[in-house]
């Protein structure tokens, strides 16, 4: 599911200041199909998400590392997520920078900016890298989420479970008006209810089995 907010404003602005290869890429890109593909090299406060979950330690709090990021109130998280694109238009997609916002159960986790453009041709289908850099103290002090998301990740490594998460990617794209930037009023949102199978799957989950 995908939700434009404002898309007709933002376009006629664009069309009004003689910007109409931008108003083009940027309604091509609202119609695209998004899908979560994998995320690769997640580090948690300089440790390896996926090995702490090979290892079956899924108590995040007990780290060196988050332990005085909550002192400090700054826990950094980076990896890369990786989204695929399909353009089903006529024209060329693509935005060159965007903000973007990640949900689970409706709360955000985090948030960040892609400096990476996107360009997704006519009829084509693209693999984009997110490069995720951001500070998780805040969704980490949130005990009743991050209890529900640490319970998941372990059925699911023990594959006990068919539970599904909702997880939502929001992507607020950036555009330019001559030498100043400006930020699209709303978000393209991509929903979907992430499974174990999914998880396990794309690698992000190791079983025990």
């Amino acid at each position: 599911m995908r939700k434009i907010i404002g898309f007709t404003a933002i376009v006629a602005l664009l069309a009004g200041c003689g910007i109409d290869r931008q108003a083009k890429e940027l309604r091509a890109l609202e119609k695209c199909r998004y899908e979560f593909v994998s995320a690769d090299s997640v580090l948690l406060a300089g440790t390896d998400v996926n090995k702490l979950i090979a290892n079956g330690r899924v108590d995040v709090s007990r780290l060196p590392g988050v332990a005085m990021g909550f002192l400090s109130r700054d826990i950094p998280l980076s990896g890369v997520l990786n989204l695929r694109i399909t353009n089903p238009t006529n024209n060329l997609a693509g935005i060159q920078q965007f903000a973007y916002k990640i949900e689970v159960e409706g709360r955000e986790i985090l948030d960040g900016t892609s400096e990476l453009p996107i360009e997704v041709p006519a009829g084509e289908t693209v693999t984009v890298p997110v490069r995720l850099k951001t500070n998780v103290y805040k969704f980490l002090s949130d005990g009743q989420t991050l209890k529900k998301l640490l319970a998941f990740i372990q059925s699911a490594r023990d594959g006990a479970t068919d539970e599904k998460v909702n997880l939502t990617f929001n992507i607020k794209p950036t555009l330019a008006l001559g030498n100043k930037q400006i930020n699209y009023p709303g978000y393209i949102r991509v929903d979907k209810q992430v499974d174990a199978h999914f998880l396990v799957k794309n690698g992000l989950i190791p079983t025990t089995r």
